[in-house]
């Protein structure tokens, strides 16, 4: 049999504590394996009996993801990720850096913007009772021109909606790219995978 896997690779940027507990430790719930080294973490998963190996790759900002991407190498899905409690995450996020990075590594993934409800996932009391509107949010990420723009109340369900978005979307893109024979070749793995 031959095993067939769709790869993908999402880099992650924003708090690296935060990201690990909401996004990683979800991933981890559904995979198969993974794999942790320290410039990246691996996770194999089964979508729609079609098999993930997802590359993942932290960064604080863009800047360390830039420095960091002769390890990279390539991705298909950046994550900018803000704290909800914090008014001036959003003006972190700069368009013009954004640019300079499409156009230094060739980036031609999905940009995504998710704002994080510290509050209510993590219950902590924020001092600062400011939060950033969904409008602003949504403004923000109209602005940048990413594909899509999350908010996070509900660390398994609001995540799991994001995944199977990208998941979806990129399996499709599989299906009509590839043979017929390596799509069911992909899906005869995940069957035997998932027993």
């Amino acid at each position: 049999m031959k095993k067939i896997t769709y790869s993908l690779r999402i880099g992650f940027i924003g708090n690296k504590e935060s990201t690990q507990k909401v996004f990683l430790d979800n991933l981890r719930r559904y995979a198969i394996s993974s794999i942790t080294q320290k410039e990246f973490l691996e996770f194999l998963i089964v979508f729609n009996e079609i098999p993930i190996n997802i590359k993942t790759f932290l960064a604080e900002d863009l800047d360390e993801m830039a420095y960091n991407f002769d390890n990279i190498e390539k991705l298909d899905i950046i994550i900018f990720i803000v704290n909800l409690f914090e008014s001036d995450s959003l003006n972190t996020i700069d368009g013009k850096d954004i640019q300079d990075f499409i156009e230094l590594f060739s980036f031609q993934g999905i940009t995504i913007l998710v704002g994080i409800d510290i509050e209510q996932l993590f219950k902590k009391r924020m001092v600062n009772k400011f939060k950033i509107s969904r409008f602003h949010l949504e403004k923000k990420a109209k602005d940048l021109d990413f594909f899509y723009c999350y908010e996070i109340y509900n660390n398994e369900e609001d995540v799991s909606d994001i995944y199977n978005k990208i998941f979806k979307e990129f399996l499709f893109r599989f299906q009509y790219s590839s043979s017929k024979e390596l799509w069911y070749a992909a899906k005869n793995y995940g069957k035997e995978l998932l027993k």
